[in-house]
């Protein structure tokens, strides 16, 4: 749930030469701050994705 000025903040904080993998949820819940930036930067197509198809949250007969 990163808003768009705290990932401006992340963004300015990585230096360089270092790489920034994101992990998360589309259907998470919206950020409270403004901006939905995971959701935004998957729709963009611009940023490589992966998508797990396999529900690892619970047991899979709960």
């Amino acid at each position: 749930m990163v808003d768009v000025p705290l990932m401006h903040s992340l963004v300015q904080a990585v230096p360089l030469s270092a790489g920034l993998i994101l992990v998360g949820d589309v259907d998470q819940l919206p950020s409270v701050g403004p901006g939905t930036v995971l959701h935004d930067l998957i729709d963009s197509g611009v940023v490589p994705t992966v998508r797990l198809t396999e529900v690892f949250r619970q047991a899979a007969k709960s």
